[in-house]
C-alpha cells in the first residue's frame, strides 16, 4: 500500500475538497509542462488562489509533486490490492484488476500522461518513492499471475512480459488521449468510451493469461 501523506491526516472535508482541486490542476500542469516547466505561480492562477495561499496548502513545489504522485499511486495500488485479494475465481479477480486500474486512470484525466512523463526519467535503479511504488505494484501483479499459474488457471507464459504488455493496454489510451479521441471520435474519459474500452482491456488480458478451453 502506498503511503499516506501528512496532508491527508487531520484534514477537514472542505480542506480535502480544496486540496483535491489543487492536486487535479497540478496533475494537469505537471503533465503538460513537466515538473521543471511548471510554476507555483501558474498553478495559483489556475486554481484562483494567491501564491501565498497556495503555499499554505503545500510548502513547496516538491511537496506538491509528492502529493500528486502519492494520490495516484495510492489509488492504483489500493485498487490492485483489493482486486487480487477479493473472493472469487482467478478469472473474476483478473477482470476486477483490469477494471479497477482502468477506472482509476479514467478518473484523473492527466494522471496517465504524468506517470509516463515521470517514468521516462527513471534509471533502472531509481530509488525515488514513486519509482519504488510502481515497482511494488508491478511485483504484486506478477505474484498474482504466478499464483494463477500454480493453480493451473493461467497459461505458463512469462509474467513479467505480460505485465509489460498490460502497462501499455491500461495506460497508453489515457496518456495519448488526444490521439485516441481523434481516432475514435470519443474522449477517453467519457462513459461511452470507458464502457467499450473496459470490455476490450478485460478481453485482451484474458487472452494473454487464461488457458484456452
Amino acid at each position: 500500500m502506498w503511503r499516506q501523506t501528512r496532508y491527508d491526516r487531520g484534514m477537514s472535508k472542505e480542506g480535502k475538497g480544496r486540496r483535491d482541486s489543487i492536486l487535479d490542476e497540478a496533475t494537469r500542469l505537471f503533465a503538460e509542462r513537466g515538473y521543471e516547466g511548471a510554476s507555483m505561480a501558474d498553478l495559483a492562477e489556475r486554481v484562483g488562489l494567491r501564491k501565498a495561499s497556495l503555499f499554505h496548502h503545500f510548502a513547496s513545489k516538491e511537496d506538491l509533486r509528492t502529493a500528486v504522485l502519492d494520490r495516484l499511486l495510492n489509488e492504483v495500488s489500493t485498487a490492485i490490492a483489493l482486486a487480487t485479494a477479493a473472493d472469487g475465481s482467478f478469472e473474476e479477480r483478473l477482470d476486477a484488476l483490469s477494471s479497477a486500474v482502468t477506472k482509476v486512470l479514467s478518473e484523473q484525466p492527466y494522471a496517465a500522461r504524468l506517470l509516463v512523463r515521470e517514468a521516462m526519467e527513471w534509471a533502472p535503479d531509481a530509488t525515488n518513492p514513486t519509482a519504488v511504488a510502481v515497482a511494488s505494484v508491478l511485483e504484486a501483479s506478477e505474484r498474482f499471475i504466478r499464483a494463477g499459474q500454480e493453480a493451473g488457471v493461467f497459461q505458463q507464459v512469462d509474467p513479467q512480459q505480460v505485465m509489460i504488455t498490460s502497462m501499455g493496454l491500461h495506460i497508453m489510451p489515457f496518456a495519448l488521449a488526444g490521439v485516441v479521441e481523434r481516432f475514435t471520435k470519443l474522449r477517453p474519459f467519457e462513459p461511452e468510451f470507458l464502457e467499450v474500452r473496459g470490455a476490450a482491456v478485460r478481453a485482451h488480458v484474458r487472452s494473454l493469461l487464461l488457458k484456452k478451453p
